[in-house]
């Protein structure tokens, strides 16, 4: 069961990755990244419609990737592995997709990188990987509840 675990955090993970990079690309050239962040990449904290709407999809994205993956574990197994495998199974799919935000696109895109067509201000934000790093962490706990939350779905 463990093969089958990895196999299928890596497979829906690097599906989430890819869905996620699509989503980003999006979320910059519609405008929202400007509706949500500032120049110094602190969020703004203002509602208007494209906040909510990005906000909106990223949640419908995140637990819509968790819960595909515990759907796609559950059929591979063929019985129910447990709350607690399936909530292992959904934090490490969020876990991959975090982890690919914090080194590919955060860092090697954003902070080493910088190219000029996404027109980043040229602030610590968009120069250092402190803030990342510091966002990375404040994730993680998001993780761990959604991921809890996806598996109680399952799991009772």
């Amino acid at each position: 069961m463990a093969t089958q675990l990895t196999y299928n955090i890596l497979t829906v993970g690097g599906i989430g990755c890819l869905i996620f990079m699509l989503w980003i690309l999006f979320f910059s050239y519609s405008g929202m990244a400007k509706a949500v962040r500032d120049r110094e990449g602190n969020f703004t904290g203002k509602l208007n419609w494209k906040s909510v709407l990005a906000f909106s999809i990223f949640i419908a994205f995140l637990f819509g990737i968790m819960h595909f993956g515990n759907v796609r574990l559950i059929n591979h197994l063929g019985q129910d592995p447990g709350l607690w495998t399936l909530w292992l199974n959904s934090f490490g799919i969020f876990f991959t997709v975090h982890l690919f935000d914090l080194i590919v696109l955060d860092y090697l895109i954003i902070v080493v990188w910088h190219p000029a067509f996404l027109k980043l201000p040229d602030t610590d934000y968009y120069r250092k990987l402190r803030p990342h790093l510091i966002g990375f962490f404040k994730g993680i706990p998001l993780g761990i509840a959604s991921s809890f939350l996806t598996a109680v779905v399952f799991g009772f």
